[in-house]
């Protein structure tokens, strides 16, 4: 079982004249969808982990509100590449001004985050000392990350913050931790949500050689092998670097919002 992530609608109010004032620069909610700034400045503000992001919008009318927030929500899900676990979203309204507010719950504390920035340091610095070549890099992380983590049968852990410090976490706690391991290593990553095994699932796509491929590290560290518990030391590989194709056997996703991949040469 994978937890979900979910976004709640938002809640707009009718306020007075007099409450708030929106600034000149306000984003036309016409355009907003098409603006590259905003885009860019969400992903920067959801970057530095800020809960509350608020913006100004002309041009509103509540027929906009689903479209904004789906909008929002997209961009911070599937291009933000952080840890999150909700997302919701309020504002005031006056007329055809609004001020939105969008909230963001993370699965790690700001503290807990830079355990984990450390955990990974400490782990990744002297490989790469090595001199290892991409895809070695690539398998390192897979290994390690299923060596160290046992997928966690509670169904409560899922941050990478779980995974590091109490060895066990759901798919978002494997693939958040691979997304900041490969980065630390300047491998380009994202993470990608989708259905496995009929279940919400959430695994990596990694950029090798200018083309993406699938990483599911937690499928490469299966509870059971057949109808026997799989040992600690147990590795698998049958989910690395995997196309679109050999991939979709039994994972499903919006390709619409991912780019596709091609086969390693």
């Amino acid at each position: 079982m994978k937890n979900k992530l979910f976004a709640l609608i938002i809640i707009l109010t009718m306020l007075p004249s007099q409450t708030f004032a929106l600034s000149t620069t306000a984003y036309d909610a016409n355009s907003l969808t098409q603006n590259d700034q905003f885009r860019q400045e969400l992903i920067q503000d959801t970057l530095t982990r800020k809960s509350n992001i608020s913006f100004n919008v002309k041009n509103f009318n509540d027929s906009q509100s689903q479209i904004i927030f789906d909008y929002i929500s997209n961009i911070i899900f599937y291009q933000s590449n952080m840890d999150i676990y909700s997302i919701t979203m309020n504002g005031s309204v006056l007329g055809r001004k609004a001020n939105l507010v969008i909230n963001l719950d993370y699965r790690m504390t700001p503290e807990e985050n830079k355990k984990v920035d450390e955990w990974i340091e400490k782990i990744m610095k002297p490989y790469l000392e090595l001199n290892p070549t991409k895809l070695e890099i690539i398998r390192f992380v897979n290994d390690t990350i299923v060596k160290h983590v046992e997928y966690d049968e509670s169904y409560l852990k899922n941050s990478a913050y779980y995974a590091v410090y109490n060895r066990s976490s759901l798919c978002e706690g494997y693939s958040f931790l691979t997304y900041k391991m490969l980065s630390y290593a300047n491998i380009e990553s994202k993470l990608i949500s989708g259905v496995a095994g009929d279940e919400d699932h959430m695994w990596n796509l990694v950029k090798y050689n200018d083309a993406w491929y699938h990483l599911d590290v937690t499928w490469n560290d299966p509870v059971f092998i057949g109808s026997y518990q799989k040992s600690l030391s147990f590795v698998s590989h049958e989910f690395f670097m995997l196309t679109d194709a050999q991939i979709s056997k039994d994972h499903t996703w919006d390709k619409t919002l991912f780019p596709s991949t091609t086969r390693i040469n």
